[in-house]
C-alpha cells in the first residue's frame, strides 16, 4: 500500500491580487486567470528550532517554489522567510503568505507550533494495512441551545432514538449550542437558520419538535439509508493530551478514489445549563439541563464552510493525515472530568454536479465519522 502524508488543509486556493493591466503577467506561462497555490508538508510542528514546515508553490500546474518568496505575517507586517522553511522556538500559531512575480496569496497558510510531541499516525499490522472495508456511520449535527424553548422536543426525540442500540451504532452526534450567547456551551458558529434543527451528514435536515416515537422511526430510517452503502473511507486517530493541550493526528484511508475533506469537532459531555422549555416536556426532569456532545471547537472551517479541510484527491488504498490542536479551557468550560472530553473526526467528499445550464455545483456530504476518546488511539473500524 502506498501511504501519502498530505497535510491538505494547507492546500489553500487563494484569491489573487493582480497589479498589471496586461493580459499576461511575467511570461507566457502565467496569465490573468491563474491562481497561486501554496502548501506545506506540515500544519503542526514542534517549537524546538529544529522541526520545520517546508512550503511549496504552484501556479498553472507549474512548480514555482524556487522563484517564490514566502513571508511570515504578523498583523500588517510581512517578513520574508529565509527560503521556504519555517522553524520557530516559541509555541504559537504562525501565518505564512507567498508571492510570485505579480501574484500574492490573499489568504495566509497557518502552522501551529507546539512545545510537545506531535503524535504519529496510528500504526497498523501488515494484515490490517491492506484492508479497506470500514464500518459506515452518519454524522448528526444537532443545532440547539439552553435558551431555545422548542429544543427539548428534539432532545427528547434523539434520546428515544439512541435508546435503540442499532440506531446508536449507526451515528455520531454533535450538539452545536449556537442559539444564544448565554448558553454555557455556546459556540458562535456554525449556525442554523432555525432551531431546533438536525443535519444528517450535512445534506439532509429535519426539525424535531413532533412526537418522539414518530421522530425516532423517521431518524432510524434516514440513518439506515445514509449508511447502507459501503464506507468510502476509514478514519483513525492518535491523540496526546498534556498540560491543557490536546494534539491529535487523524488518518484517512480511502476505500474508493475521491476528493476528500477532513474535520474534527471537539466535544464535551455533562455541561450544566438550565434548559428553557416552551412545550411542557422538561417539567421536573433535571437531566434536560445536563448536555452531552457539546461542540467546544469546530476545526473544519474552509472558505467559509465547516465541511472540512481539503485533503486533495486520494486514490483507493492510500492514506492521508492531518494534525489538530485544541487548547482545553478547563475553567471556562467547567470541565471537572477529562473523560467528558472527546472528539468527532469526520470526512466529507467534494461532489461536483452539473446543472441544466452547464453550471457546476459543489456539495460536501459526510462519507464517514468516528467518535474518539481524548486519551487513547482510535484504530480503523473494519467491517
Amino acid at each position: 500500500m502506498k501511504v501519502i502524508n498530505k497535510i491538505a488543509s494547507l492546500l489553500l486556493m487563494s484569491a489573487v491580487m493582480f497589479s498589471s493591466c496586461n493580459n499576461k503577467a511575467g511570461g507566457d506561462d502565467v496569465n490573468l486567470n491563474d491562481v497561486l497555490y501554496i502548501s506545506s508538508d506540515k500544519n503542526v510542528i514542534q517549537s524546538n528550532d529544529t522541526d520545520a514546515a517546508v512550503f511549496s508553490a504552484v501556479i498553472n500546474e507549474k512548480d514555482v517554489t524556487a522563484e517564490t518568496v514566502f513571508y511570515l505575517v504578523e498583523g500588517e507586517q510581512m517578513t520574508p522567510l529565509a527560503g521556504n522553511m519555517l522553524k520557530v522556538s516559541q509555541a504559537g500559531v504562525y501565518s505564512v503568505k507567498a508571492s510570485y512575480k505579480t501574484f500574492i496569496t490573499a489568504e495566509a497558510v497557518t502552522v501551529n507550533a507546539i512545545n510537545m510531541e506531535v503524535p504519529a499516525p496510528v500504526e497498523e499490522s501488515a494484515a490490517d494495512a491492506v484492508k479497506t472495508s470500514f464500518v459506515h456511520r452518519a454524522f448528526l449535527n444537532q443545532y440547539t441551545g439552553t435558551g431555545c424553548g422548542y429544543c427539548p422536543g428534539m432532545i427528547r426525540a434523539l434520546r428515544k432514538a439512541f435508546e435503540d442500540p442499532e440506531t446508536a451504532e449507526m451515528a455520531v452526534l454533535a450538539a452545536v449550542h449556537s442559539f444564544g450567547a448565554g448558553d454555557p456551551a455556546y459556540i458562535g458558529s456554525p449556525r442554523s437558520q432555525s432551531y431546533p434543527y438536525l443535519h444528517i451528514d450535512m445534506v439532509q435536515g429535519f426539525t424535531y419538535d413532533m412526537d418522539p416515537y414518530a421522530e425516532m422511526g423517521v431518524l432510524k430510517n434516514a440513518l439506515k439509508e445514509r449508511t447502507a452503502s459501503p464506507a468510502k473511507v476509514g478514519i483513525a486517530a492518535n491523540p496526546i493530551y498534556k498540560d491543557g493541550v490536546l494534539v491529535v493526528t487523524v488518518s484517512v484511508k480511502a476505500a474508493n478514489d475521491g476528493e476528500y475533506n477532513l474535520g474534527v469537532w471537539f466535544l464535551q459531555d455533562n455541561v450544566y445549563g438550565q434548559q428553557t422549555d416552551n412545550i411542557g416536556i422538561v417539567g421536573s426532569d433535571k437531566s434536560y439541563s445536563y448536555h452531552d456532545n457539546c461542540v467546544r471547537a469546530a476545526d473544519s472551517r474552509y472558505l467559509g464552510m465547516y465541511t472540512g479541510h481539503p485533503m486533495g484527491k486520494v486514490a483507493a488504498g492510500q492514506t492521508v493525515s492531518r494534525t489538530f490542536v485544541l487548547n482545553v479551557n478547563e475553567t471556562d468550560w467547567k470541565l471537572k472530568d477529562l473523560n467528558d472530553l472527546h472528539f468527532a473526526a469526520f470526512v466529507t467528499e467534494t461532489v461536483v454536479t452539473e446543472t441544466g445550464k452547464g453550471k457546476k455545483v459543489k456539495s460536501y456530504p459526510v462519507v464517514n465519522v468516528v467518535d474518539c476518546k481524548y486519551n487513547e488511539p482510535t484504530p480503523y473500524d473494519y467491517k
